[in-house]
């Protein structure tokens, strides 16, 4: 799912030249944009937010910070599925 080329190989160099596996935590810090949008009434309100490069992995809150929050754990939800299928 997550399909940006950095993101393809597992593995990547230390800086002293040995190959590191990249695990969880590594996507989890990369500086991935998190877009927040305010629902309307109509749409039940709250806020909605999303990744902006992975506008599939989203979700909402009551507060700005609960669907940032939440958010987060969903893209680590697809980040440990990517891993364990040998996707990253």
């Amino acid at each position: 799912m997550l399909g940006k080329a950095h993101l393809r190989k597992n593995s990547f160099k230390s800086a002293k030249g040995r190959s590191m596996k990249k695990d969880v935590e590594h996507y989890m810090h990369l500086p991935y944009e998190i877009i927040v949008k305010k629902l309307s009434k109509d749409e039940c309100g709250g806020y909605l937010a999303r990744y902006k490069d992975y506008p599939l992995v989203m979700d909402d809150g009551e507060n700005e910070a609960e669907a940032i929050a939440d958010v987060k754990k969903a893209f680590r939800f697809v980040i440990e599925v990517d891993l364990k299928e040998g996707i990253k």
